[in-house]
């Protein structure tokens, strides 16, 4: 039998004091050693299920005392003879808590890694950063992300005391970045999983239906428009007949514009789906396009910012993205539009019933919104200037003008009109195709 009990205090503290590097055995593998650094510690050799010699550090002496080395020793050497290898085991669990990081620092990663323009929409980012920083940290920031538990997350919605829209955007936020943390390998499973919403606030309240203002409410609307300010005006009338979303309109740049072909492109970070579209600009629309190219004095953009405090912040930059709702609400307060209120995504429900009133496809009212084509049809259908959608655009276009003067709308010399114009650029993009092979 080996021999085991070798050390004691009075030699250990006698090699401490002597300052040398020293290995001594107290059997059965315990090894106390001192390094040349002066760092006491023991140690326990041990061969391993497969053979191999392993080293496992104990720790430091005189914090692990003689006696609680060696029943520490005794213990490790209960799960060696088990088959396991503490040595591993220790090396495992190392690796694994410095890869435990904290909700806090996990969030900070994900915004750096995940929240940025492009590929996400600037006012994805603002709101993940909001819920993120305002919510999700306050509460779970100083927890393990692997200690997050899906009873957590339920009790940060239900502590946010959000609407439920507000809540259903809170979790989804905490999925993507849990989700980011799965991605990362730091949990195994996202603690968001299987929570639902309706079991914790109920059924989602009725959603806002959108408006579509009639044909009287957008002759008052637009009759002395110009009392909203003229750049607003313009902003309003290319707003409603182009059918871009406020936000295409607000970030429009002077280099994107052609007025001399009528085209618009509008770019993928401008984009909600973050895929630029070309937009068709019919001659109404191009007169009102000029009119603020002569207002924007020389800015790199179509609605260039009007505050010195704005312009001072940002430099040369683009108008606030509540600007010209701002000045319709005003409008509304001051008793100068009395129609029902509606929301810049009214415009688009506003254009899509008039233009399927006026016998327009569907399919190409989808078009003029930028609604993605369905099935086959956006496998194949890749055009970038479509006739039929300018053809549709320009017969908006000339009901508007004709509920701003305040005179009948006729629909038959138009859509004739219209028509022409549409065959006329289909026989003109033949002719370019033909030319081309």
């Amino acid at each position: 039998m080996r021999p085991q009990n070798l050390l004691d205090d009075v030699r250990i503290r006698h090699w401490i004091s002597k300052g040398e590097p020293v290995a001594k055995s107290d059997g059965h593998g315990l090894t106390f050693t001192l390094s040349r650094a002066g760092t006491a510690a023991w140690v326990l050799r041990f061969r391993n299920a497969g053979g191999r010699r392993k080293e496992l550090t104990l720790g430091n002496y005189p914090d692990l005392t003689l006696a609680a080395a060696r029943k520490l020793a005794r213990e490790r050497r209960v799960d060696i003879d088990k088959g396991r290898d503490p040595a591993a085991e220790k090396k495992i669990e190392k690796m694994r808590s410095r890869q435990a990081w904290t909700v806090r620092k996990l969030a900070e990663d994900y915004k750096t890694k995940k929240l940025t323009t492009p590929p996400l929409a600037e006012g994805t980012v603002y709101y993940r950063r909001s819920d993120i920083d305002k919510v999700i940290v306050p509460k779970l920031g100083s927890l393990e992300a692997r200690q997050v538990a899906p009873m957590d997350i339920v009790h940060v919605l239900e502590a946010s005391k959000r609407s439920w829209t507000v809540s259903k955007r809170i979790l989804t936020s905490a999925k993507q970045l849990f989700g980011h943390a799965c991605g990362k390998r730091l949990i195994n499973i996202n603690p968001c999983a299987g929570i639902e919403l309706p079991a914790l606030m109920g059924a989602r309240p009725p959603i806002r239906k959108r408006l579509m203002l009639t044909e009287d409410e957008l002759r008052a609307l637009l009759k002395d428009v110009d009392h909203i300010g003229l750049s607003n005006a313009l902003a309003l009338r290319v707003l409603l007949a182009t059918c871009v979303r406020s936000i295409e309109l607000t970030k429009a740049r002077w280099e994107h514009v052609d007025l001399e072909s009528g085209t618009w492109w509008v770019p993928d970070e401008s984009v909600k789906t973050r895929v630029g579209f070309l937009v068709p600009l019919t001659p109404t629309v191009v007169r009102w396009f000029r009119q603020l190219r002569e207002l924007s004095e020389g800015s790199a953009w179509v609605l260039p910012a009007r505050t010195s405090r704005r312009v001072r912040h940002h430099g040369d930059t683009h108008v606030g993205k509540t600007t010209l709702w701002a000045a319709i609400t005003r409008a509304f307060e001051r008793g100068k539009v009395e129609i029902r209120r509606f929301t810049p995504h009214d415009t688009r429900s506003t254009a899509k019933g008039h233009m399927r009133n006026m016998g327009i496809a569907n399919e190409i009212t989808e078009l003029a919104l930028n609604h993605k084509l369905k099935g086959m049809e956006a496998v194949y259908d890749v055009r970038e200037e479509i006739p039929e959608r300018r053809a549709a655009l320009e017969l908006w276009a000339g009901f508007l003008c004709a509920c701003e003067a305040g005179t009948p709308w006729n629909l038959a010399p138009l859509r004739r009109r219209t028509a022409a114009q549409g065959v006329e650029l289909q026989e003109g993009a033949q002719r370019r195709d033909t030319a081309h092979a």
